[in-house]
Order: structure tokens, then sequence, then C-alpha cells
């Protein structure tokens, strides 16, 4: 790619809209269940009615079975299972005033006793009724419906508790786990925001080192040193509530370093500039590509003569793969400590990025290679 090509490259307009992405894409994230309280208790509601809607056709087709009665089946049915409902809309308001955080051990003991007691109201609700629909019933009558309705409404409560019980402890789990999302969420965050910052004061301080070393003898250079740090500023902060931008915002934002760093070495910069048309509409997020350019000039240093910097991107919506290469050596590991930038973007890759990314510097003959991979978009934390 020559010099027209690269520069009508980077000349090219692009912006968030082309690429479906709003101004503030952190705002579009929500951690939780999706259900407001309203809806929780709507739900409930509705399995109520619908669960003893069941049971009372169930118990009426029994009914009809057992007796052979359509009057003694009808009243038994709308007594019983009302009663039914209404009991086990007590137990809902009992037990929701009680489990606000786990279900223990005591409750589940409780539901249990409260059903054994359930059932017994039960069986005196059918003897009430067959003392009003049939007065003259045998004793063997009675006998048989006391012993039904006990042990078959007992059933009834205990798994209706049981499945109350273990519901709350999912939706009390789910709550906590939620919760501690939450938090996890605004940690990392922060986290996220200072290290942004960090790499934002890192590069001021860098750049305002060197525009004051060219103020005494060479104050026109210095101005335009100064009005390219004044660009890569007015970019940082338009894009100060994006988390992401097109790969070509990036180049243009590295363009101004790199601006500043040959004035700086009296144009003993040399870069290159190829990326692939698919790579360009790649979103990375803000950056990211800085701190392998500040890299490739600090290992470019130790090379005699003039450094050459030459960067490629390759990829497409999916996948982007940006290697960085320049004239040098690798500073011996042994007496070299991490830089702020690459530790920096390492750790953001870790967040933005879990498990689908790779980055490596190695050494390839007189060549410093810088090679980052990303798939898929970036995560928000």
């Amino acid at each position: 790619m020559n010099s027209g090509d690269e520069q009508a490259l980077l000349n090219t307009p692009y912006s968030n809209a082309d690429y479906g992405v709003k101004n503030s894409p952190w705002h579009e994230i929500t951690v939780g269940s999706g259900t407001s309280l309203s809806q929780a208790l709507g739900s409930f509601w509705r399995a109520q009615t619908a669960g003893w809607l069941f049971f009372a056709l169930f118990g009426f087709v029994s009914r009809i079975l057992a007796f052979d009665d359509l009057k003694l089946a009808i009243v038994l049915t709308l007594s019983l299972d009302t009663a039914g409902f209404l009991l086990t809309a007590l137990a809902h308001r009992f037990f929701r005033d009680r489990i606000r955080h786990q279900v223990s051990l005591s409750i589940v003991i409780t539901a249990m006793a409260l059903s054994v007691v359930a059932g017994a109201l039960q069986m005196l609700v059918a003897e009430m009724v067959r003392n009003i629909v049939h007065p003259a019933t045998t004793g063997e009558f009675v006998i048989g419906t006391f012993t039904v309705s006990f042990v078959y409404y007992t059933l009834i409560f205990m798994g209706w508790s049981l499945a109350y019980l273990w519901i709350n402890a999912e939706a009390n789990a789910l709550k906590t786990q939620i919760q501690n999302s939450q938090v996890q969420k605004a940690a990392l965050h922060a986290e996220l925001s200072q290290l942004r910052s960090q790499l934002d004061s890192h590069f001021l301080f860098n750049a305002l080192n060197t525009v004051a070393m060219e103020i005494p003898e060479n104050k026109h250079t210095a101005l335009e040193m100064t009005n390219r740090v004044a660009a890569y500023l007015r970019y940082s902060l338009e894009h100060h509530d994006q988390r992401v931008c097109s790969l070509m915002e990036e180049i243009r934002a590295v363009q101004n370093y790199l601006r500043i760093q040959e004035i700086r070495f009296e144009n003993q910069i040399e870069c290159a500039y190829d990326v692939a048309p698919e790579a360009r509409l790649f979103l990375v997020p803000h950056l990211i590509v800085q701190p392998l350019v500040e890299n490739a000039v600090k290992h470019g240093l130790t090379s005699p003569g003039q450094l050459a910097i030459k960067l490629r991107a390759t990829g497409n919506r999916n996948e982007l793969t940006i290697v960085i290469r320049n004239s040098g050596r690798l500073v011996n590991k042994s007496h070299d400590r991490p830089t702020i930038g690459l530790s920096n973007m390492r750790r953001r890759l870790e967040l933005h990025y879990p498990g689908n990314h790779d980055f490596s510097l190695f050494q390839v003959g007189e060549e410093v290679v810088a090679r980052l991979n990303l798939r898929g978009r970036p995560c928000f934390v």
C-alpha cells in the first residue's frame, strides 16, 4: 500500500452508527431476573388457581365414582377445594414473610406439621358437609369420609408446601446470584474505568514531557506536537462514554501518537499501515491498539538507524488479527519490567475477551513482532 492509499484509507469517515453501536452501550446492559414483583405475584396466583381447579375437577370426578351422588360430590368439591385454596393462600402469606433469605429445616418441619393440621381441618369440613347433605348416613360412611379427606388433602398440602418452598429456595438462590453478579459487574466496571484513566494519564504524561523538551529549541515543532496531543485528547473525550469503537478510529488515534514520536525523533520513524477492508469494521475496546504501538516504539529504540513500524490488520466482523512489526530487539526480560500500557492492555483483554483472545510478543530475526487475535464482540462487564 503506497502512502496515497494509506492516507485515503485513514481519511475515510467512520462512525459508530455504521456498526450499530450506540454512544453508551453500557446503558443497554442489565443484570437481573427480568421479573418484577407484580409479575412474580401474578405468576403465583395463576399457578394457585390453575392447581386448585385441577384438584377440584379430579376430586369431583372421583367423588362421583365413589359416592354415586351428584349433589354430595358438588357440595364436597365446592367446600373442600375452596377451603384448600384459602388455606394454601394463607400458607403463602405465612411462608412469604419467613423465608426472605433461605429455607431452613425448621421451616420445612413447620410446613409438614401445618399440612397435617390443614388435612385435619379438611376432614372436619367433609364431616360437616356430610351431616348437612345426608344427616342419616351410617357411621361406616363417616369413617370413610374422615380417612379419605384427611389422607388426600394432607398429601396435597404437603406436596404444595414442598413445591412452594423449593421454588422460593431457587428464587432466593437466583436473587443472591444476581446480586453478586451486580456487585462484581460494578467492581469490574470501576476497574475498567480506572485502567482507561491510567492509560490516558500515561499517554499524556509522556506526550507533555516530549513537548516540554522541544519548547526551548524547536517552538514550531512543540506547537505541532501540542496540536497532536490536543487531537488525541479530543478523541479520548469524545469517546469517553463509549467502550467500543471501530478499528479505523483506533488507528487514527494511533496516528496522532506516532506523529508525536516522529517529531520527537526528527522523522527517524517510518510507519506503514495495511488494514483489510473487512477488518476496518471490527469493533474493539477503546484504546486497545495504542499500547501495542507504544511497545513497538520502545523496542524499536534499541536498533540503530531508522525505526520502521508496520501495522497489519486482517479479519472480518467475527475475528480480528493485528500484527505490528518493528525493527529492533526485545529488551532482556530479566531486566525488563512490564510496561504500564501492556499490563493495562492484558487486563482489559481478560475482562473484555475472556477466553476469546490471544496475545504474543516475540522476536523474528531483526524484528519485534506483536500479534493480537480477538474473537467475537467484547463483553460489557
